[in-house]
């Protein structure tokens, strides 16, 4: 039976499309002399901010910007000014980006109904997460459990640190009985090094790439055809299973728990 559920934050349960960190992303490089893409940054989204920066220095594209303009590649100096920059940028995104996602407090009343504990790992740092956490409370979304990389010896996604660490919180020692939401690649290798269920979501999902407004617009047949790139992205990495919204994380809990009823003969 699943006894624990554990969500990602932006773009999972609340930012839709992730809006909050490509923007901070991008100012923070701009104000390096950089220009870079919504799309190579949704790359690698999901990770610590600190190795997702440090990835981003590494790409060529980045850094044939960065030789034209310094004609040195980026030092570890460069890395923490950017941090510091893209820190003080999503701070201030945070605190009006922190709306929830479709059927999130349906979901969660859901949860609590069933004796389901909540629980969420995140690539935010602490200082970032208490700015969501606060917001996210103020709409009536409050995980009983939250992680970041520090409460794990800065082991971040996707090693299976966090999600582990929460599973030995809850005294759950069999893995399959753990969910693990998210709406990135590394969100599902997270869950997958830790063996447990696996969901990616797709509507508001960082790697739709598109806020509410712009997902909105769409005709049905581009909100088709963006939904399956989408689910194709997650299984490509070996999801369990993908929900199109918050909504359909009830009925995959249901028909986990009615397999597992099944096969024990209940």
């Amino acid at each position: 039976m699943i006894k624990a559920v554990i969500f990602d934050w932006a773009g999972t349960t609340v930012d839709y499309g992730s809006v909050a960190p490509v923007i901070a992303f991008q100012k923070a490089f701009t104000n390096a002399g950089i220009n870079i893409s919504a799309d190579l940054i949704r790359r690698d989204m999901g990770m610590v901010k600190w190795d997702h920066i440090g990835k981003l220095l590494e790409m060529p594209e980045i850094q044939l910007q960065w030789l034209s303009l310094h004609e040195v590649l980026p030092t570890g100096t460069d890395r923490q000014k950017i941090y510091d920059d893209f820190e003080q940028c999503l701070m201030l995104q945070l605190r009006e980006e922190t709306n929830l996602k479709p059927f999130v407090l349906e979901t969660i009343a859901y949860l609590k109904n069933h004796g389901i504990k909540i629980a969420t790992t995140t690539g935010y740092a602490p200082e970032m997460m208490r700015v969501v956490q606060i917001g996210a409370a103020q709409k009536g979304y409050a995980p009983e459990l939250v992680l970041t990389a520090e409460d794990v010896a800065g082991q971040g996604r996707p090693s299976p640190a966090m999600v582990q660490k929460v599973m030995a919180n809850f005294g759950i020692e069999d893995p399959k009985e753990v969910i693990k939401v998210g709406d990135t690649t590394v969100d599902i290798e997270e869950g997958r090094n830790a063996g447990v269920v696996t969901v990616g979501i797709v509507e508001g999902s960082s790697l739709m790439g598109l806020s509410e407004r712009e997902y909105d617009a769409l005709s049905f047949e581009k909100k088709v055809k963006k939904c399956i790139a989408v689910k194709q992205e997650f299984e490509a990495v070996g999801a369990d299973f993908t929900i199109t919204d918050m909504h359909e994380l009830t009925q995959v809990i249901e028909g986990l728990n009615k397999e597992f009823e099944v096969a024990n003969g209940r």
